[in-house]
């Protein structure tokens, strides 16, 4: 199966209303650019690929050694990546602390899925990727940058998931195969 380790966004609403409302004044073409699902919103700490049986309970059994406390993220301001004037995704940020703590989170399973061979391709950012640019020609959104630089939720995370992604060609659809709960 093709799998990666994620947690998932619960602050659905706001962060749609955002999506839509760019979706609106950017007058981006569907073909051209691709909005996430709001059932798919979630921060990938690491990408694992096509898996094998045994790679899941290999995967499920480093993972459920994970430590880590309930923490908060507040989503503000949008960036495009690799730049807001040439963009390929477009995302929302994290606040600073919000942001320590996911990388902090990231760093772990990275770690502890390299014993397994499992290798991050490029370093954690924490954004939420809530558009991805299918055309040729990325996107320009440092207008939407000022535009939407300030608050726009608030998030708690506590749960981090193995996840499942089946490719349909209406769009992936994930499932969580294998969950871990923050400290009580």
């Amino acid at each position: 199966m093709r799998a990666f380790v994620a947690v998932d966004v619960s602050a659905i609403a706001p962060i749609a209303k955002v999506q839509n409302e760019i979706s609106a004044a950017a007058g981006w073409s569907p073909r051209d650019v691709k909005p996430v699902e709001q059932q798919n919103f979630h921060f990938t700490l690491i990408f694992l690929g096509e898996i094998t049986d045994s790679d899941v309970q290999a995967v499920e059994s480093k993972l459920s050694a994970l430590q880590f406390d309930v923490f908060d993220v507040a989503y503000s301001g949008i960036g495009g990546f690799p730049t807001p004037d040439a963009a390929r995704i477009v995302g929302v940020g994290v606040d600073k602390e919000g942001s320590e703590k996911l990388s902090a989170l990231a760093s772990q399973a990275v770690s502890a899925l390299a014993e397994l061979g499992f290798k991050q391709d490029k370093p954690f950012s924490p954004h939420l990727t809530i558009f991805r640019v299918k055309a040729k020609h990325p996107v320009n959104i440092a207008g939407l940058s000022a535009k939407y630089g300030g608050p726009i939720a608030a998030d708690r995370i506590d749960k981090v998931h193995l996840k499942k992604s089946q490719l349909t060609p209406a769009g992936p659809i994930y499932s969580n195969v294998y969950t871990v709960d923050a400290r009580k």
